[in-house]
């Protein structure tokens, strides 16, 4: 639900401009808004699902997602239509921080990661099902029709799941100062400033005025963070968890991973339309095939990982990740479309492969005190990373060029400015797979 929603609501943004009468620039907040309240909480939300029921909070989620959908769409207005995007992705950052933890408490370790890679395949699988079917309903109906598809698939979550959900009880009695509810204030604010200046440097430049201010308030909160982590006795940042080698070493895979398929993802349709002049279902059809693999790919990850172990196919994901990027920068205007698709599966495999082991690696000896925030941590550092990569590598697009690279510039540069981007997502690839060949804890 929550993967598909971005997808799904993105195809319908030009028509929900033109009927709310909102500018293309205002517009963006359809897709920011979500975005803001789904990744700076999550951290907060591992949080209370360590400390309350989390079959209970996921339900909550649900039903707040879906509910606050179904009013989305039936916006009179464009303001009230972002009042329910923001309830939205508290709704889905409710969802994505629970789930992870209720995986971990239902399967034991060494049958998890077939579940985590069922988890991590439903990642993927929302991604290619959301624009098709967007495109579908706005054919036939409206872009209020968008929003009713979440209604309905939570009125059946809710049926099939609300019981099932509601076993998990709460492990301990509640104690707010157990919240640490500062140190999860300073962190989402932090976290919103972030995303919104990480958006601000991808859409005007890293030397606009704005995002030089947004990066001294993430550094003034950051400040504030440390200071105010260290005298807290259940700190949100958990020393715990970071002095773990198993949990760094996750940690720092999964930021590099996604920002460089998914910064590469969003170079590739500028790609394949600047330099092969792809009409945009073709483009649809290239993108499909990175999407669909790493569906595939998370599936048998999971299943691979709890006979083989969890390093051994984390590391051969992060080693097709590699491959596919070199590749993928050697492409050329005469490369045929099958050899191109073949570098798209290549990386989508690879991400598939890496996503489920690492996840549940990371997961691997942390009690269960604590594997709500670990998780949620992990989903943080994913779109973190997807907005990182698309930083450095739309900078590395416009190296040397006089003209501020945009989202509407991007296609202005030439196959040689694409293959630079690429060969830099390839080496920071190439870092990634090498620093987590560093031993793990044993365990």
């Amino acid at each position: 639900m929550a993967t598909m929603d971005t997808s799904l609501v993105s195809v319908g943004l030009p028509q929900i401009a033109s009927s709310l009468s909102t500018s293309l620039a205002a517009i963006s907040w359809v897709m920011v808004a979500y975005l803001l309240a789904n990744a700076s909480l999550q951290l907060l939300v591992g949080r209370l699902a360590d400390l309350g029921a989390p079959g209970r909070l996921f339900v909550a989620g649900a039903t707040l997602f879906a509910t606050a959908s179904g009013l989305g769409g039936l916006s009179p207005a464009f303001s009230f239509l972002i009042m329910c995007r923001v309830a939205q992705g508290v709704g889905g950052a409710l969802m994505l921080g629970v789930a992870p933890k209720l995986i971990s408490l239902a399967f034991p370790e060494k049958e998890r990661g077939f579940a985590l890679g069922m988890f991590s395949a439903g990642f993927a699988t929302g991604v290619t099902m959301g624009a098709p079917l967007g495109g579908l309903l706005l054919t036939y109906l409206n872009w209020r029709a968008l929003f009713f598809v979440n209604p309905l698939l939570g009125m059946i979550l809710l049926i099939v799941g609300a019981r099932v959900l509601k076993k998990f009880p709460r492990p301990r009695t509640w104690e707010w100062r157990t919240l640490d509810p500062w140190g999860g204030l300073i962190i989402t604010a932090t976290l919103a400033v972030f995303i919104l200046t990480l958006t601000g440097v991808r859409d005007h430049g890293l030397m606009d005025v704005r995002n030089l201010l947004g990066l001294v308030g993430v550094a003034a909160g950051v400040a504030l963070l440390a200071v105010t982590e260290r005298r807290q006795p259940n700190p949100l940042l958990h020393r715990e968890l970071w002095q773990s080698r198993g949990f760094l070493l996750g940690s720092f895979g999964v930021l590099m991973a996604f920002a460089c398929v998914m910064g590469s993802f969003f170079l590739l349709p500028f790609f394949l339309v600047q330099v092969y002049s792809f009409p945009p279902a073709k483009v649809g059809l290239m993108l499909a095939v990175l999407s669909i693999s790493n569906a595939f790919m998370s599936f048998l990850g999971g299943y691979l990982a709890d006979r083989w172990g969890n390093v051994s196919i984390l590391r051969t994901g992060l080693g097709l990740i590699c491959v596919g990027l070199f590749w993928l920068g050697g492409a050329t205007p005469q490369t045929a479309p099958f050899s191109l698709a073949g570098r798209l599966a290549l990386m989508g495999m690879g991400l598939g492969l890496f996503s489920a082991p690492n996840l549940n690696e990371i997961l691997r000896g942390v009690q269960p005190k604590l594997m709500g925030l670990a998780a949620s941590t992990s989903a943080v550092l994913k779109n973190l990373g997807a907005l990182l990569g698309v930083i450095v590598l739309v900078a590395a697009l416009g190296w040397g060029s006089k003209e501020t690279v945009t989202l509407k510039s991007a296609a202005c540069f030439g196959a040689a400015c694409f293959q630079r981007a690429f060969w830099l997502a390839a080496i920071l690839a190439a870092l990634n797979f090498l620093v987590n060949l560093m031993p793990r804890e044993q365990g």
